[in-house]
């Protein structure tokens, strides 16, 4: 922390150029997590300030039959000075962060809930009453029950009377008893150790040197990204697997990833697994108000979850970086592509992308060199793909009129760094199937998120039935679509395909027999064949459902083969134009016939 020059002027963080430049690199340092921390340490005693400041203003509605905050606000004054650093871990512990955050949102009318105002509100005794706990101070309040629980943040979740709301709260030494009626809870958190009515908060540490120590947190309401959620207790097999992924995890990134690792080794501390949803391999995030949290769902093996790891460490240091310096204006509602998500995104979500899958890339890039034979091919093909998907969208990033000078610096030095790494050669065929992974998931994007005025789909029928030159085709515009994900089956046989496995039989039960064939085909290079099947595909699909949207998929990266390259061009930068045109003609209409002839109105290729 550097101090202004005046005085009497409030001390004010500021952040190095160099270490700037070098998080623009997608980069870190232990020395900088250590930064980001301090800086976050600062954000999050505003937040309970503001918190405990909005309590006191309307203590009827916020605190109900609660003790009043200032209470809190002076066992907390008392904790800090008695115990500094057991103060500061607790402040810093990053679900009491997304628990004051949800409280002043729900104040502020963003988050809704069946339950009072001041259960919410209420958290700050329970927060205070571990302050005094980790102190060794002497204390008493009342703190609230949520769903016959009281979660005591970084200590563990007491279990009590789902029919009572509140409980009588005492600290003596650093242990807490709790008093619902006749029956006493007593804990003793510093004891990872569970009863019948206590439930500890488990902590994991892996490795030497590094050492990555983490609560494994399957408790906390406010564990996941938005609402609360309720405790998903472990068992003990569950709880060993997980334990044994982190080592392995952990393991392989001190060994192949140093410099990543010595970075995150101070920058999670809570590992979050979430529960897995049907139709999604593992899910990750992290939440910017929970600094230092990794939310992941159970994943297949140590790699996957090395990967989530760089993944949501990168969302980490930059949601920290980004808490300092404005990167990106206010949100004006434009939207935008990103390669690896189905759904469109503001600027500050593209940017956040963008970091993480710098991330992905850049580790792909050096497991590629650790590993050999089919897994080597596999980390080629990832490695390829992500290096792909994130210039594209760093350069779309970069075009954006919101972005500020400091994050225009900042997507500088990105780019320039991802563009070193074009010069790393990959096997021609990996490249070939890295190219179908990415054009296709664009024309499905395009395809189901770009809508084109009605008028001018019109004016082209028009032109096309009266035998007429197509008029200029003016853009469309962005109407995401009601569902989130579409079955996409390509990136499944491309990495079987790079790894030298054959491909599934294309008698699938979810969908066309010629459908299954022409992705088979594409994906084995066979484009002619592929055109074939896939324009038969569409000829006889139904409007709406996923396996029409991957007949067009298909024929826009497949079409065009022997043809005028115009032919190829309309479909690849256009698809969404093609597909509304046609589908207005109707008649069985060759959608290559309809591709080849709106060509011209493209204008220049760009």
């Amino acid at each position: 922390m550097v101090a202004d020059a005046h005085p009497n002027a409030i001390p004010r963080h500021r952040l190095p150029v160099a270490w700037f430049d070098t998080l623009s690199t997608g980069t870190g340092s232990a020395e900088i997590t250590q930064y980001l921390w301090k800086t976050e340490r600062s954000r999050r005693l505003l937040l309970i300030s503001t918190l405990l400041d909005t309590a006191e203003e309307d203590p009827d509605r916020l605190l109900g039959p609660l003790p009043a905050a200032g209470s809190v606000r002076g066992i907390l004054t008392a904790a800090q000075a008695a115990a500094p650093e057991a103060f500061d871990d607790l402040m810093l512990y990053p679900q009491v962060g997304s628990w004051a955050a949800y409280a002043l949102r729900r104040h502020r009318g963003g988050a809704s809930s069946d339950l009072p105002l001041w259960v919410d509100f209420g958290g700050i005794h329970a927060l205070g009453l571990a302050a005094a706990a980790r102190a060794g101070l002497t204390w008493s309040t009342t703190v609230p029950v949520r769903d016959g629980c009281v979660m005591l943040p970084a200590a563990g979740m007491a279990r009590l009377s789902a029919d009572v709301t509140t409980v009588e709260a005492s600290t003596t030494g650093g242990v807490i008893r709790l008093i619902d009626g006749e029956c006493e809870v007593v804990i003793e958190p510093w004891r990872q150790m569970d009863t019948d009515e206590w439930w500890c908060l488990r902590r994991v540490r892996v490795g030497d040197g590094p050492t990555l120590t983490v609560w494994l947190d399957d408790l906390d309401p406010f564990r996941d990204l938005a609402d609360p959620v309720p405790p998903a207790r472990l068992d003990g097999q569950a709880f060993a697997r997980w334990c044994a992924l982190l080592e392995d995890a952990w393991s392989l990134l001190c060994r192949d990833h140093p410099d990543e690792a010595a970075a995150m080794a101070d920058g999670v501390v809570s590992l979050v697994p979430l529960a897995p949803v049907p139709g999604w391999d593992t899910r990750s995030a992290s939440n910017g108000e929970a600094f230092g949290s990794v939310m992941v769902s159970e994943p297949p093996d140590a790699l996957t979850l090395a990967v989530a790891l760089v993944h949501e460490y990168q969302h980490i240091g930059l949601g920290g970086l980004m808490h300092l310096l404005r990167l990106a204006g206010e949100d004006d509602g434009s939207l935008y592509y990103a390669p690896w998500r189905d759904d469109p995104r503001p600027l500050h979500g593209l940017l956040q992308g963008v970091y993480a899958f710098f991330g992905i890339a850049n580790f792909w890039r050096r497991h590629r060199r650790t590993v050999s034979g089919p897994l080597a091919a596999l980390a080629d093909l990832e490695f390829a793909y992500a290096r792909t998907q994130t210039i594209e969208a760093a350069r779309i990033v970069r075009g954006a009129a919101a972005l500020t000078d400091q994050g225009g610096r900042f997507v500088d030095g990105l780019l320039a760094r991802l563009l070193t790494w074009s010069d790393e050669t990959v096997p021609a065929e990996v490249t070939r199937l890295a190219g179908i992974n990415a054009d296709s998931h664009r024309a499905g994007w395009r395809l189901r998120h770009l809508h084109i005025d009605e008028r001018q789909v019109a004016a082209l029928a028009t032109a096309w039935t009266a035998g007429g030159t197509p008029p200029s085709a003016g853009p469309a515009r962005i109407v995401p679509h009601p569902d989130i994900r579409w079955h996409q089956r390509i990136p499944a046989l491309t990495r079987l395909r790079a790894q030298g496995k054959r491909l599934p039989e294309t008698t699938d039960p979810q969908g066309w027999h010629v459908l299954s064939a022409a992705e088979n085909a594409l994906v084995a290079g066979d484009l002619a064949a592929s055109e074939a099947a896939y324009n038969k595909a569409v000829a006889s699909a139904e409007p709406g459902p996923d396996d029409e949207l991957r007949a067009w998929v298909g024929l826009a990266l497949a079409g065009g083969a022997g043809r005028h390259a115009g032919t190829a061009r309309a479909l690849r930068e256009r698809p969404e134009l093609v597909r509304a045109v046609h589908a207005r003609i109707g008649g069985g209409t060759d959608p290559l016939d309809i591709a080849a002839w709106l060509a011209p109105a493209l204008g220049p290729p760009g």
